[in-house]
């Protein structure tokens, strides 16, 4: 399932591509010949023009006086860099869990645990003397007076609890309640995680549900959130078990860059980019074009890193023939969108009919409830 929140692109720089191919290519039905090739940013036929694709990138590239005027941009430390939602967490994302426990004095008295071993000592009755561990519950159970709540008090509040219920069987009691065992929950995260060999971090990906497994807290739905909130959902939910505790987590790994194939191709659909690719790269991982295609204008809309989405249209047909090694510099970025078109591009119904039917969302199986905000020549989409 595609997920909005997955991608640092997103669906609103997909969706700003089609408007542009839908703004492009809708001139060509009232141009002339002529005219509609210049709805292209830019004709891919030989040598020359191919080397022109790194100019026109190159011309549209937001520099930092450009960022200024831009609301979509922002500079840091001088570079012009685009305002990108922050990222939020997926299924087959891997996360590194480092734990923290603080042994450092602490201004608040120690409050009993469950699991905790305390003695119980009577200054002038040691017959009563007794150890005891704190149950589930939260309780323990004394001689004569049975069960107690323990847990969440201090030493000092629960040696003053038992000196007034001894006080009804015995006078003067001086009870002292001192710990034997404490910190028992850190003592089992320790245990946990002493058989990875990084210390005391534990490794976990994302199950295809959503949701990473934690010890002691168990399974934490991870899936939409940015790593800030779930380290901050992890760090509550552990501070309810034990105190003391914090825990750090590092994105290890996140799924690689996608992008989009269809039309007439053997394989259309969401294509993982895990290197750098061109073209006839990602056709290939499509099993290529069919019969019916019509190579001659293949198009590419990008809006990776750019000022303003471009449209490119590619003689692919041209490349083939003449053998021409320029198409290795028509490099395939992040979120590009290929669209290999059955007929000539001249009909502006039928590339609806194309993008809308067959197409995208063929390929993208939009369950997911989204809005977006993305401004293009002043068009706010919701």
């Amino acid at each position: 399932m595609f997920n909005v929140n997955r991608s640092i692109i997103g669906f609103e720089k997909i969706f700003a591509l089609i408007l542009l191919a839908l703004t492009v290519l809708a001139l060509p039905s009232c141009s002339t010949p002529d005219a509609r090739q210049e709805d292209f940013s830019l004709h891919v036929r030989d040598d020359n023009t191919a080397s022109e694709l790194k100019k026109v990138e190159r011309d549209l590239t937001v520099t930092p006086e450009k960022a200024a005027l831009h609301p979509d941009y922002q500079v840091i430390e001088n570079i012009a860099v685009p305002y990108i939602p922050e990222y939020r967490v997926g299924p087959g994302d891997v996360v590194e869990i480092v734990y923290h426990i603080r042994y450092e004095k602490t201004p608040e008295d120690y409050r009993i645990e469950v699991q905790d071993k305390i003695s119980i000592t009577f200054a002038y009755h040691p017959q009563f003397n007794t150890t005891v561990l704190v149950r589930t519950d939260g309780k323990i159970t004394v001689p004569l007076v049975g069960d107690i709540a323990a847990e969440s008090k201090t030493p000092v509040e629960l040696a003053r609890i038992l000196n007034r219920e001894y006080g009804r069987f015995i006078s003067d009691p001086s009870i002292t309640v001192a710990l034997e065992q404490f910190n028992v929950k850190i003592d089992e995260l320790k245990k946990a995680i002493t058989t990875a060999p990084r210390g005391q971090s534990k490794i976990a990906p994302v199950a295809p549900d959503g949701r990473i497994s934690f010890p002691i807290i168990g399974n934490v739905q991870a899936e939409g959130m940015t790593v800030t909130q779930l380290e901050q959902t992890v760090n509550r939910q552990y501070s309810a078990y034990i105190r003391n505790l914090q825990a750090t987590l590092i994105l290890l790994e996140i799924h690689h860059a996608k992008f989009y194939i269809f039309g007439e191709i053997e394989r259309p659909g969401t294509y993982e980019m895990t290197s750098s690719i061109n073209l006839l790269e990602a056709l290939g991982m499509a099993n290529g074009y069919k019969k019916s295609a019509n190579i001659r204008e293949v198009v590419v809309f990008r809006n990776d890193g750019l000022e303003k989405p471009i449209a490119l249209k590619v003689d692919l047909e041209n490349v083939l023939r003449r053998g021409s090694p320029y198409y290795a510099d028509l490099r395939i970025r992040p979120a590009d969108i290929i669209f290999v078109p059955k007929t000539k591009l001249d009909n502006f119904n039928d590339l609806v009919e194309k993008i809308f039917t067959r197409g995208i969302y063929g390929i993208l199986p939009f369950q997911t409830v989204f809005s977006i905000n993305y401004d293009i020549n002043g068009v706010t989409i919701r």
